[in-house]
């Protein structure tokens, strides 16, 4: 879910290299709207130190229509 709405996704979870920066391999997560756009929703990681979470605010002039989930 999304300050727009439900908006139907892919996740990724690719491996990175843990110490530095990364807690874990797989601490990555990637969310991106499954549709022509493939707009980035949503970005996870868990660091070693803390954590990030940046969701998406805004979008315009996209080539394709987004497509929202209606309940």
């Amino acid at each position: 879910r999304t300050k727009f709405g439900k908006v139907e996704c892919l996740k990724f979870r690719p491996y990175v290299q843990s110490g530095r920066v990364f807690k874990e391999q797989e601490s990555l997560s990637l969310w991106v709207s499954n549709d022509l756009n493939k707009i980035p929703i949503r970005i996870k990681a868990d660091l070693a130190v803390g954590s990030l979470k940046a969701d998406l605010d805004g979008f315009n002039g996209l080539k394709h229509q987004f497509k929202i989930i209606m309940d």
